[in-house]
């Protein structure tokens, strides 16, 4: 990115100090929207244990409702990917979160568990709305020196919103019903709707003056590209389909099917597992996991600083991610039947080592094709793939673990560890070259 997104003042007006608080303003309503979605998504994971105890449904019903809402997520990221190239995300952004409120709160009025798949599915689609438009929105509407910032950041607001989708919830149940833990969570969803329309209505000057920036930027490099192309005698890749092919993106694919498989599925079974293993009720199940993305929240960062100042490899840095994750569940499973808050610790560290990768994976990936401008259709693609695999995992999951129980279950997921440990490492040099060659537009 040129110099021009941090100094529009010389054609606009514009001020940098303004400037700069405008783009924290736009920041922390993106920050505001993501943490809130957690709390609507993840909180039927945290009432698992309640449902069941209630016999309003069995493991293998919740893996089904999980599934529906990977599914629906997964395939909307890749349709909500591309559209977002077309639409202007903060539409994209208040329609998922007033649709995603609206899902919570019929949740809590369900009569009985046949529907919850449908409501649960509807709810994916609409959270599919808000990932790679808010990725978008850091790359078109934020200035240079903002955007890589602001894609680090970005990812404490999902830590924040699994704490909140797990403590909310386990104080709810401690006093109220499963019922209850929707209407609050559907409440909030609402209430954050609101606040982003109103945010952005009053920065519309801003966000109107760097999409004129953004576009005049991005003629320049197409322009640039161009002419290379035309000194090579080659084209320039135009159509999506075509850059995709062209940036070995399939590369990057492998270690991203194992992280949906590990980091989801065993976040989302965590409470379920602490309670059938170690005898507690459902509201200290979710208290103790907890513990789970308030350090998790580390490993976005740790990745990220190993990936500036050292690796400068996404998938070196992943498959670094990877394997710690593997020797920390090989720990969950020699201390499977000793302590439930060291069985949290270990599956926390584990996860967060995930973060990490998931955060090179749709984060730091999609940025090297914001030149182009499909930024956001490579992230949809990416986190539907993503979630693909985590939706297919969370179904089978419930029913390996009625089956042949949480033994068995973990040592699965240590596999899946070890797997995205190799292919990240197979990868990682053909990877290296590639990036390279989006960044200088070579593509």
């Amino acid at each position: 990115m040129t110099n021009n997104a941090t100094t529009p003042d010389n054609q606009t007006g514009w001020s940098a100090r303004r400037i700069g608080i405008c783009a924290t303003q736009l920041f922390l309503y993106c920050f505001l929207a993501y943490t809130c979605s957690y709390l609507g998504r993840k909180n039927f994971s945290a009432c698992i244990p309640a449902m069941i105890e209630q016999e309003f449904i069995t493991k293998t019903f919740a893996g089904t409702v999980n599934s529906a809402y990977m599914l629906v997520y997964g395939a909307g990221q890749m349709l909500n990917g591309i559209i977002g190239t077309k639409i202007k995300p903060r539409y994209m952004i208040g329609t998922g979160l007033c649709g995603a409120g609206l899902c919570n709160v019929a949740m809590g009025f369900v009569p009985s568990a046949g529907i919850m798949p449908l409501i649960w599915a509807l709810n994916g689609l609409f959270h599919s709305m808000l990932w790679a438009p808010i990725i978008r929105t850091f790359t078109d509407l934020l200035p240079a020196g903002r955007k890589e910032k602001a894609g680090t950041n970005i990812a404490a607001s999902c830590s924040i919103g699994a704490v909140l989708a797990f403590l909310i919830p386990g104080l709810i149940l401690k006093f109220g019903s499963w019922r209850s833990v929707f209407y609050i969570s559907g409440g909030v969803l609402l209430t954050c709707f609101l606040i982003w329309v109103i945010g952005n209505r009053f920065l519309s000057g801003y966000i109107r003056m760097m999409e004129e920036t953004t576009a005049r930027e991005r003629a320049i490099l197409l322009e640039k590209a161009e002419a290379a192309a035309a000194a090579e005698n080659r084209k320039v890749k135009r159509s999506l389909p075509a850059i995709l092919v062209a940036s070995g993106l399939w590369a990057v694919l492998f270690g991203l099917v194992c992280n949906g498989a590990l980091r989801d599925a065993v976040e989302s079974w965590a409470p379920t597992f602490l309670k059938e293993q170690f005898g507690l009720d459902a509201s200290m199940a979710n208290i103790i996991t907890v513990i789970i993305p308030i350090i998790s929240i580390s490993g976005t960062y740790i990745a990220n600083w190993m990936f500036l100042k050292l690796l400068k490899n996404e998938l070196t840095t992943a498959c670094i991610m990877f394997g710690i994750a593997a020797l920390c569940v090989g720990g969950l499973f020699l201390c499977r039947d000793m302590n439930a808050i060291l069985c949290a610790v270990f599956m926390a560290v584990a996860i967060s080592a995930m973060w990490g990768a998931n955060h090179m994976f749709l984060t730091v990936v999609p940025y090297h094709f914001a030149p182009l401008g499909v930024t956001a259709a490579v992230t949809g693609l990416l986190n539907s793939i993503i979630y693909f695999a985590t939706a297919l995992c969370a179904a089978l999951y419930g029913v390996l673990a009625d089956s042949f129980g949480w033994s068995v279950m973990i040592l699965i997921w240590m596999g899946i560890g070890l797997a995205g440990t190799f292919f990240c490492l197979l990868f990682a040099r053909f990877w290296g070259k590639k990036r390279v060659a989006l960044d200088e537009g070579r593509i």
